[in-house]
């Protein structure tokens, strides 16, 4: 019997070699099924396309007639659930690609999709601006063809955060008038201009009662969508992430009653709150209120920030957990972290892009021995060559490749 297994591995068992496939991307698992049929029948197993990662990185050419994206669509489409499609847009053939996957996954029969996210790895072409793509969503979030049958609305989840497209409120009212089941949604995009109105997203927020995670700029955000995110008749929203950016300095803040509302209506509601180096330095005082339940904390200005530090270690101390600081050292600081560590006893999570004083990180993890012990920090006292690994950042609230700057969103 141990020869039989050892030579042949057509004996297999199928739960074994479907485990090995998930570990290959899509052409090692195409040439891993012509081993034999067993192999064969397993690569074709619908567990296996439940969830899948469309990769367009170079603009190599398909040697096959029907091109390996569209054949794996054609056959395995209805057991997608999960889909990424991440690709490089610098070329052109990576974008037609993606908006070739996008439209026929709007396309598929019996279409089971669940969840949907976009990354773009590459830079814009110039006076680029991801039309075609704003198009393909458009036809992918919108009415169901009348040739598939049944209805088809099961989108729960659409993550387009870090995108440098310009997607506007026409994207969001598709949205809102056919996925009524959406739970989480990500419109943090990474272009200059933000597009999106905080009437249109209203609109979604009242027509899509079942969203428990959105993310969003702040100036899209308004007190009403506050209010109607606090109104009972919804799922509680368990997350809401706000990112504050130039836009700010035209843009009309949120109120401290509103907030209060959001917050009380929603016991279990954390906040992730960012700030980049292109919002004003005078308003993130303003912004920062005690009644947000902030979870996360991004200050990353580039600028001497430690006031606000302090206003941190004082609203936030019942609820902080991480806080992400890209600033410049001072003895304020110092003093501002410090206390920071010794209020907040929540805090997991401290990743400080700048050399502080010794004094003070040994202060730091003085005070905080499990996160010491678990390394979910960055604290340094040196001078090293980038990238300053510690710990790590695991959860990426903001879409990878948001910042120029190394997993800072």
């Amino acid at each position: 019997m141990t020869d039989l297994w050892t030579k042949d591995w057509r004996n297999l068992p199928d739960d074994v070699i479907l485990h090995i496939f998930t570990y290959l991307n899509s052409k090692e698992k195409y040439n891993a099924a012509l081993v034999c049929n067993s192999w064969q029948n397993c690569h074709h197993n619908p567990l296996l396309w439940r969830n899948f990662v469309f990769r367009f990185m170079t603009p190599a050419d398909d040697q096959l007639s029907v091109p390996w994206y569209v054949q794996c669509i054609r056959k395995h489409g209805p057991h997608f659930r999960t889909v990424q499609l991440v690709l490089d847009q610098a070329f052109i053939e990576n974008r037609q690609k993606g908006c070739r996957v996008l439209e026929m996954l709007s396309k598929i029969p019996n279409r089971r999709l669940m969840s949907l996210k976009v990354i773009f790895t590459g830079e814009n072409p110039l006076f680029y601006a991801g039309i075609e793509f704003v198009d393909a969503f458009k036809e992918l979030f919108g009415p169901t063809p009348k040739n598939i049958d049944p209805p088809i609305s099961n989108l729960l989840r659409i993550d387009l955060g870090g995108l440098p497209v310009q997607y506007d409120d026409s994207v969001l009212n598709i949205i809102a008038d056919n996925l009524p089941d959406l739970n989480f949604l990500n419109i943090l995009n990474r272009l200059l201009v933000c597009k999106i109105s905080p009437e249109c997203l209203l609109n979604l927020v009242v027509k899509c009662k079942k969203l428990e995670d959105l993310r969003a700029l702040h100036c899209s955000m308004s007190d009403d969508i506050l209010l109607a995110l606090a109104e009972k008749d919804r799922v509680p929203l368990k997350n809401l992430a706000v990112l504050c950016r130039r836009e700010e300095k035209y843009g009309k803040d949120l109120s401290s009653e509103a907030w209060s509302k959001l917050a009380n209506s929603n016991p279990a509601l954390r906040v992730t709150l960012g700030f980049d180096h292109t919002c004003p330095l005078n308003l993130v005082s303003v912004i920062m209120k005690p009644e947000i339940p902030v979870k996360t904390l991004h200050l990353e200005t580039f600028t001497r920030i430690y006031d606000e530090v302090g206003l941190a270690a004082h609203y936030y101390k019942n609820t902080l957990e991480k806080l992400v600081l890209q600033t410049r050292n001072s003895d304020e600081l110092g003093r501002a972290l410090v206390r920071l560590a010794g209020n907040c006893k929540l805090l997991k999570s401290l990743f400080v892009y700048c050399v502080l004083d010794k004094e003070v990180v040994d202060e730091i993890l003085h005070v905080l021995p499990d996160m010491k012990e678990s390394e979910s920090y960055i604290l340094k006292w040196q001078s090293e060559p980038e990238p300053w690994i510690v710990g790590s950042e695991e959860e990426q609230v903001w879409a990878p490749g948001y910042s120029q700057e190394p997993n800072l969103f």
